[in-house]
């Protein structure tokens, strides 16, 4: 009776196991032979995933169409993005020992983590981490002010609007932080 029941089941699992591989290969083939819409689309995004990096570089491309509408929108002038450039320059080695120290106190914090000290992790976080972070902020600031204050009114105004409609309002030192963040960012 067990050998029966073993040997049912076996069957049953190799059965479905079949079935399924049918239905997986049917969904890129049409009974005569020929290759469906669906199976077609799915070959060809997984070709352009893996051409262009898994995704990575449509999200590039998408940040970089953000900064160029940007820039037209407020009308950034050549000398405000020579000057840009000049502190992006800047603040390339201070983003870059940051990140390293960063790096650095989060390798100690998940070690914790997976030791099972989980409040220890988060203690250690709170103690280097967020301290590192306004060091940075202090440090990047006013190298980014200057941009910041360097914005025409109407260029100002055209950012207030921006914000008026989402419920805030234009703050010079938010902004030169936000700016120092996105500057320092990797491209």
């Amino acid at each position: 009776m067990k050998k029966q029941l073993v040997l049912a089941l076996v069957a049953l699992v190799l059965a479905g196991s079949t079935a399924l591989a049918a239905l997986q290969e049917g969904r890129r083939e049409a009974p005569g032979g020929e290759r469906t819409e669906q199976g077609a689309r799915r070959d060809r995004d997984g070709a352009r995933q893996r051409r262009h990096g898994r995704r990575r570089q449509g999200r590039r491309e998408r940040r970089d169409g953000l900064r160029e509408r940007v820039r037209e929108r407020l009308g950034i002038t050549a000398e405000q993005r020579a000057q840009g450039r000049a502190v992006a320059k800047e603040l390339a080695p201070i983003a870059e020992e940051t990140r390293t120290k960063a790096r650095e106190i989060l390798k100690r914090a998940r070690d914790l983590r997976d030791a099972g000290d989980r409040e220890g992790a988060k203690a250690l976080l709170r103690a280097e981490l967020r301290p590192l972070l306004e060091t940075t902020r202090e440090r990047i600031l006013p190298l980014t002010r200057p941009l910041v204050d360097a914005l025409t009114a109407e260029q100002r105004g055209k950012i207030g609007d921006f914000l008026a409609r989402r419920g805030r309002s234009f703050d010079p030192d938010r902004a030169a932080a936000r700016l120092g963040w996105h500057m320092s960012r990797r491209r």
